[in-house]
């Protein structure tokens, strides 16, 4: 089984991009089930109170293990889309925790993460700040489109430099700010050629 998780900074086409793939190649998909976090919402209205930041970042270890580990028992095809890595949540963690809260967070990441592994590859979705605002602004989200959209900027910069620099998975990054959804738009078809080749390689067992 060959697992591909779409990274990316938020609003960047991640599920757009998963469900595209997935109904192109009929396999199994994994979307992220933000909603579940019953803390995300307070998050964005408290952002720096170290308490909620920590119930928030601790909450989606659970939820990401939970739907990744579903899919890989379910093993219903060769291959698995994900609109997420699990690698996300260190980002976000390294950003938003400190000190002993962060300790935490990395030790049950740490077993989280050794329990299911990484994607096999990671495609990086990059897009301009631009076009990021434009995108938050366009899924109507309220509470990220009441939060400061510096956030989101830094979240941008730390992500992609985990990703491009120090992720467990093989990562190719595309730009998409022109790419359209449809089969024959180029970047469509350059992602698509790196899905293939990457289904020649042998996956997790």
């Amino acid at each position: 089984m060959i697992v591909i998780s779409f990274e990316g900074s938020i609003g960047a086409g991640k599920t757009s991009l998963t469900n595209f793939f997935s109904h192109e190649f009929k396999c199994q998909k994994v979307l992220e089930d933000f909603e579940a976090n019953p803390f995300l919402n307070k998050f964005y209205e408290q952002y720096g109170h170290q308490d909620v930041n920590f119930e928030t970042e601790i909450s989606f270890l659970p939820i990401h293990y939970y739907q990744i580990r579903k899919a890989l028992q379910e093993k219903t095809g060769n291959l698995v889309l994900m609109d997420f890595s699990i690698e996300k949540d260190l980002v976000y963690a390294k950003m938003n925790l400190r000190g002993e809260k962060l300790a935490v967070f990395e030790n049950v990441y740490n077993y989280i993460s050794s329990q299911i592994g990484f994607p096999d590859l990671v495609i990086y979705i990059e897009v301009s700040p631009r076009i990021l605002k434009r995108r938050i602004f366009q899924r109507g989200r309220p509470y990220e489109m009441e939060a400061d959209l510096s956030y989101f900027e830094k979240f941008d910069r730390a992500n992609k430099n985990y990703f491009l620099q120090k992720s467990k998975s093989e990562v190719v990054s595309f730009n998409v700010d022109d790419l359209v959804l449809e089969p024959d738009d180029p970047k469509i078809i350059q992602i698509r050629e790196t899905i293939l080749k990457k289904l020649e390689m042998p996956g997790r067992s």
